[in-house]
């Protein structure tokens, strides 16, 4: 029997311009998923490297990182036309009922640096 659990929080990032600098700024505390340039746009996802047992740990360690950033990633980061915090889970069959708030102080950490929130749910693997 598989148990319904959340993963972590990835933060996801799309721009017509350059977020090399950001980038770099974040991977000093942070794990770079994947990072990817073409000619129309840079894609970046990025997860905490911290220890993280909720969404509200994990969005707020993302938050720290991103509010510590030099000047040149901010600006990066503010031209960004996606800033997303995917916060994963596994499905399963227990508990009957699982629940995972947003602190409304995560919440208004995550309006104050011009993020939003994505849900992710991963099917469970037979």
């Amino acid at each position: 029997m598989s148990e319904i659990q959340f993963l972590n929080v990835d933060l996801e990032l799309e721009s017509k311009h350059d977020i090399s600098a950001l980038v770099e700024d974040l991977k000093r505390n942070a794990v770079v998923l994947h990072y990817d340039k073409d000619d129309y746009r840079e894609l970046a996802r990025i997860e905490s490297s911290a220890e993280v047992t909720s969404p509200n740990k994990a969005i707020n360690h993302l938050c720290e990182l991103i509010e510590s950033c030099s000047k040149a990633a901010l600006k990066q980061w503010l031209g960004c036309k996606k800033r997303t915090f995917d916060i994963g889970f596994t499905s399963g069959t227990s508990p009957k009922c699982y629940s995972q708030a947003i602190d409304v102080d995560t919440l208004l950490r995550i309006s104050a640096i011009g993020a939003g929130i994505e849900i992710t749910l991963y099917p469970i693997e037979k």
